[in-house]
């Protein structure tokens, strides 16, 4: 397996982590903000908190010439 297929692997799995903590936060309703290797999501309605580590979140982000603004979810949406 060569390193490409290794990191769109290791990518997959970050965005299916990010989708089933996203289905556990529902269950409980509750507001998070997840950050792995290659994927990260938020679901947020009034909690400080998240809303901070977001904000950072984005600041590391242009630091670092990734587009926050991307939305990897677009169509695998729950």
């Amino acid at each position: 397996m060569t390193n490409k297929d290794n990191k769109c692997k290791s990518l997959t799995r970050a965005q299916q982590f990010c989708l089933d903590v996203e289905k556990l936060a529902l269950q409980y309703e509750l507001p998070f903000f997840l950050v792995t290797d290659g994927a990260s999501i938020t679901r947020n309605k009034n909690c400080p908190a998240v809303e901070h580590a977001r904000k950072d979140h984005i600041e590391w982000e242009k630091m670092h010439s990734i587009d926050s603004k991307e939305d990897w979810l677009c169509d695998k949406k729950i």
